[in-house]
């Protein structure tokens, strides 16, 4: 992959992003256009806004001066946006070159989204323009921005001065426009919002330039973010560094997950890591929290604004119906979240607070009684607030009642400041606004969410924050790999494979069933013999893997049900021989997969192996190199761990040798870089006393 553009000094956007005077080209007197909008959302910014059209020069348009030409400007201007026509955005580019300004917002389509050759070349020339005038450009094709701080709407989407939040909290980054407005229309209903930026086409800015930009507000705590895609998806690891500096989370919803651009590959990990699951492993080896949904986004974002860091592991749920606790419940443990019990002291407190039909537990049913008696509803939820098990506390709000919920609300908030841990608010009744939910909305402590396993789903994103990160793993050094495209089978892809460390299965080849036997008298029984042909990836499906041969003769036996096997599926396939490997012992099967994706380069999976690889599709996936950190971290996301570990009394196997063996095996794959389209090991057979491959597939391209 060429080398990865770094991201843009976020200093170099200060004019354009955080202006304190904004030219807008391209207003007309009709209201509604789209340079007319855009000066009306500047109704509170105060610095200078200048109107640009010869047709109005001299006059006031829509209550601020303009000017006939950019170059008739009284000064520099830190943002300009051009409300124009693309026939007309370069030469505005160039006024703008020349007037020094700080940065441009483009509107105008027609660009490399049409699919048009021609289109694109005119794109690639004004992104070459703009950066030999030193111009950020936002757009082309985009909605533009908000900066909520100073009150700047260069957008020309409406009524962005309606929206009267205080600024802080949550940036939105998003390259669909209509997706990033919506987002920061919750600044209409009190939510916390400080910028919002979308990027369109990325002419120049994309999605990461702009984060990077948000993540140095100071008044920004987490930022929202919604990709469609990238020309250099590394990008992303490096905006992950940089917000891991910060301290700030950043939460990522990634449109276009379907496996549109998927191809048919030779190796089972063709199948098993295609684009999406490759999007999600670069979200978390960059340390960004990534959502299924769009609902989820912002809700998400909110929390970690205002999450301190977690001060245990646990959450506690309060509720005054016992269905809205074991709905919360059933959520948590659906992902993996801790339900600790009261301490003793705790229990006792609940006991003397609630009725003896609630249940002093966790989840904490403080009945209805709560509805009548407001002081049962301040002691359970101190009670429980005060247990140090609790990382933080939920509360289902099951009814709403517009004198009394926004008091309780209140109330949470001033619990939560108190006591320095957050409370989430479920919101179950279907009224779905009011006074309730925008007493949380505008609250700096507590969170709400329209959904409890959005909520439960966010706790958990929130606590992998705060885990410490597994070190990237270093690629192997002195690799040598054969020339030009080619596909090594087994043999010789475990050969490459061992050369770099790898532990491998010992083998001979064989032409003959004589020479077979031989080989197997050296090896000593049992033996399995498999199919030696460059046209079957598969073996086992055309017969090929003969297992546990006890001595000559069915070694013999096995070398033509071989034969037959592959005159019968696959006839035209040439056949070299056989490999004769001694039988090794029974263990725990695992696939370790690598291939390079386009976006990321090369990847490395594990997952559970043998022919079940694809049946069950329990794998992990994570940018090549990983550590042995990171390789155990690996394994231990795994549904089948239990396996490795010795789940109902079997042996345990040696986890340090399996890891060190996928990050030895990450690191070929890394040392590979572009030459690498496929490597597989399946299976890697697991035992106590160590791991060895099996089985072993290579595909490099010249």
């Amino acid at each position: 992959m060429p080398e990865m553009l770094p991201l843009r000094d976020p200093k170099s956007l200060q004019r354009l992003l955080a202006p304190r005077s904004v030219a807008v080209v391209g207003v007309s007197a009709e209201p509604t256009a789209f340079g007319a909008r855009t000066v009306q959302n500047m109704a509170d910014f105060d610095g200078e806004v200048w109107c640009v059209n010869p047709k109005y020069a001299g006059q006031m348009l829509h209550g601020r001066p303009c000017f006939a030409s950019i170059a008739d400007l009284p000064g520099s201007p830190d943002s300009t946006v051009l409300a124009l026509p693309r026939a007309g955005v370069m030469d505005a580019v160039k006024a703008l070159g020349a007037k020094r300004a700080g940065g441009a917002v483009i509107y105008a389509s027609g660009y490399g989204e049409t699919d048009m050759p021609e289109r694109a070349e005119e794109e690639a020339l004004l992104r070459d323009t703009a950066r030999s005038l030193d111009l950020p450009l936002l757009g082309a094709n985009c909605l533009g921005f908000c900066n909520h701080v100073t009150r700047v709407g260069a957008t020309f989407m409406p009524d962005y001065a309606k929206m009267t939040a205080p600024a802080g909290g949550v940036g939105v980054v998003s390259q669909s426009g209509a997706l990033g407005y919506a987002l920061m229309q919750a600044a209409e209903r009190g939510f916390a919002m400080c910028h919002m930026a979308t990027a369109g086409n990325a002419t120049d800015l994309d999605v990461c330039d702009l984060a990077a930009f948000q993540l140095t507000l100071p008044e920004c705590r987490s930022i929202a973010l919604v990709v469609e895609g990238l020309r250099d998806a590394r990008r992303l690891l490096a905006l992950g560094e940089l917000a891991r500096r910060h301290g700030k989370a950043v939460v990522v919803l990634k449109l276009g997950r379907g496996e549109t651009g998927a191809k048919a590959a030779m190796s089972h990990t063709g199948s098993l890591a295609g684009a999406t699951e490759a999007w999600s492993a670069g979200f978390r080896r960059a340390g960004l929290l990534e959502v299924e949904d769009f609902d989820g986004l912002l809700e998400t974002a909110g929390f970690l604004a205002k999450a301190p860091k977690p001060r245990a592991r646990g959450v506690g749920i309060v509720t005054p119906s016992g269905g809205a606790g074991i709905m919360a419940a059933d959520h948590a443990e659906f992902l993996g979240l801790a339900l600790p019990q009261p301490s003793p002291e705790t229990e006792a407190r609940l006991r003397q607070a609630i009725p003896e039909f609630g249940s002093p537990r966790n989840p904490c049913d403080m009945t209805a009684q709560v509805a009548t008696n407001p002081q049962l509803f301040e002691d359970t939820m101190e009670a429980m607030l005060q247990d140090p098990a609790y990382a933080c506390v939920v509360m289902p709000v099951v009814y709403h009642n517009k004198q009394t919920t926004p008091v309780r609300m209140k109330l949470l908030e001033q619990m939560a400041a108190r006591t320095g841990v957050p409370i989430c608010v479920a919101w179950v009744p279907e009224s779905l606004e009011g006074p309730g939910p925008e007493a949380v909305d505008t609250a700096p402590h507590i969170a709400l969410f329209r959904s409890t396993r959005r909520l439960m789903n966010a706790i958990r994103l929130w606590l992998a924050f705060h885990d410490e990160r597994p070190p990237a793993g270093v690629a192997a050094a002195g690799l040598t790999l054969p020339p030009g495209d080619v596909t090594l089978m087994e043999a010789e892809a475990k050969a490459a494979f061992a050369a770099a460390g790898f532990p491998v299965v010992d083998e001979r080849r064989a032409a003959s069933p004589e020479a077979a036997v031989a080989a197997a008298d050296a090896l000593g029984y049992p033996v399995v013999l498999k199919l030696d042909s460059p046209d079957v990836a598969h073996k086992t499906e055309v017969g090929g893997v003969q297992l546990n041969l006890a001595d000559a003769d069915a070694v013999r036996a096995a070398f033509a049900r071989i034969e037959d096997g592959l005159a019968q599926h696959a006839p035209s396939a040439r056949m070299d021989g056989v490999l004769v490997q001694r039988m090794e012992a029974r263990g725990v099967e695992l696939i370790l997969g690598a291939r390079r994706d386009p976006q990321f380069g090369p990847m490395v999976l594990v997952g559970a192996g043998g022919v079940q690889a694809e049946l069950w599709k329990d794998v992990a996936l994570d940018i090549a190199p990983v550590s042995e950190d990171g390789a155990m971290a690996m394994l231990r996301s795994l549904k089948s761990f239990p396996l490795l570990d010795g789940f109902r009394g079997a042996p345990k196997v040696d986890l340090p040798a399996v890891a060190r063996a996928i990050a030895r095996f990450s690191a070929f794959a890394a040392s590979a870089g572009e030459r690498l389209e496929e490597a597989e090991i399946n299976p890697l057979v697991c035992r106590p006393d160590g791991c060895v491959a099996v089985d072993g597939l290579l595909k490099l391209s010249a």
